[in-house]
């Protein structure tokens, strides 16, 4: 978690994470998203990962914490992917190549070959599943 949140080892953190964890669950907030946005905050730029929370005032309040212990912005980069396989898009791409067409697939390998490299063109890699997705649970080995 140190290296998500841009921590050095030596670095005390407190609760930080934990208190992140349970923001993050309460806010229902993206992880993934989450932490790539974070990134933005350490430049300076809080607003990409504070739209991302209805408790404005508990996110500013943990952001205080976090900003005091001098984040590395560009070794959050290194570990936060910006593109991960979503449930949504392997679906997707698996049922557009059950119907012969490979495109979806090469798409999506496209943005999760180079998981931390912000591209045009595959923003809808970097999004969570949309509302009407619904849950979806996956299982070790699948």
């Amino acid at each position: 978690m140190r290296a998500k949140l841009g921590l050095s080892a030596g670095a005390d953190h407190g609760s930080l994470a934990e208190d992140l964890l349970g923001l993050l669950a309460d806010n229902h907030v993206d992880y993934t998203s989450f932490f790539r946005a974070l990134g933005r905050s350490a430049r300076g730029d809080a607003e990409p990962a504070r739209g991302l929370f209805a408790d404005l005032a508990g996110f500013d309040q943990w952001t205080a914490r976090w900003t005091a212990l001098e984040p590395d912005a560009a070794a959050m980069d290194r570990v936060n992917p910006c593109y991960v396989p979503r449930n949504h898009l392997v679906e997707e791409a698996l049922a557009a190549a059950t119907a012969g067409e490979l495109g979806p697939v090469e798409r999506l390998l496209e943005a999760v070959t180079a998981p931390y490299d912000e591209r045009p063109g595959l923003e809808r890699y970097a999004e969570p599943a949309p509302d009407d997705f619904g849950t979806y649970q996956t299982f070790c080995g699948t």
